[in-house]
């Protein structure tokens, strides 16, 4: 039944789902998660603590940029007040997480924002996307630098990421992947594996 607005009514519980993004990887990954939740997707910068905490779920999605993992304050500032939810964080990145030099990083970051707490949230890595056309001028200097720095090295040394960046110079690089959604939503419904 809808409202005198048009909207319907939002039962007691539910999912929220809430996200940072530099490149729109980490959004479209939110949206993905949200349909089967049939949740509320928002952005981190403008969710309010008094109203996150009135669902039953919270799934955070957090874009890694330069190395670092952007949005985690909303976790670690109101930790006390959703003590008693099911949480899930997911960060998403250019570089792969499978690779143990890539996740020890993300994990050490998580560990640090969030001390003990840490180990209430299920935690998952994917792989984002980097497009030429959404940096800004610092950015692409930066881009620039550290591909100058690439293509000094002889090709044979590069790593995969290094040659796949070089060759998409100003152009676009896309690793999301739908098909890495399905552990997150099954932790938002049923919590971390290790609780199940």
């Amino acid at each position: 039944m809808e409202n005198l607005f048009g909207k319907k009514p939002r039962k007691p519980g539910g999912a929220l789902v809430l996200y940072t993004t530099r490149h729109g990887a980490t959004q479209r990954y939110a949206e993905r998660i949200a349909q089967p939740l049939d949740a509320l997707v928002k952005e981190a910068a403008y969710a309010k603590i008094a109203k996150a905490k009135t669902y039953d779920t919270i799934v955070l999605g957090c874009c890694v940029y330069a190395g670092k993992i952007k949005g985690l304050d909303f976790l670690a500032d109101h930790a006390q007040e959703l003590a008693d939810k099911r949480l899930v964080l997911y960060t998403c990145g250019l570089y792969d997480p499978a690779l143990e030099e890539n996740r020890r990083p993300l994990e050490e970051q998580i560990r640090a924002a969030l001390g003990d707490f840490a180990d209430r949230v299920a935690v998952f890595h994917l792989r984002g996307a980097l497009r030429w056309n959404s940096l800004g001028l610092v950015e692409r200097m930066m881009m620039k630098a550290l591909l100058g720095g690439m293509k000094k090295k002889p090709e044979s040394e590069r790593t995969q990421i290094e040659k796949q960046l070089i060759e998409t110079e100003g152009g676009a690089l896309d690793f999301s992947d739908e098909a890495d959604i399905g552990a997150i939503v099954h932790a938002a419904r049923f919590g971390k594996a290790d609780e199940a």
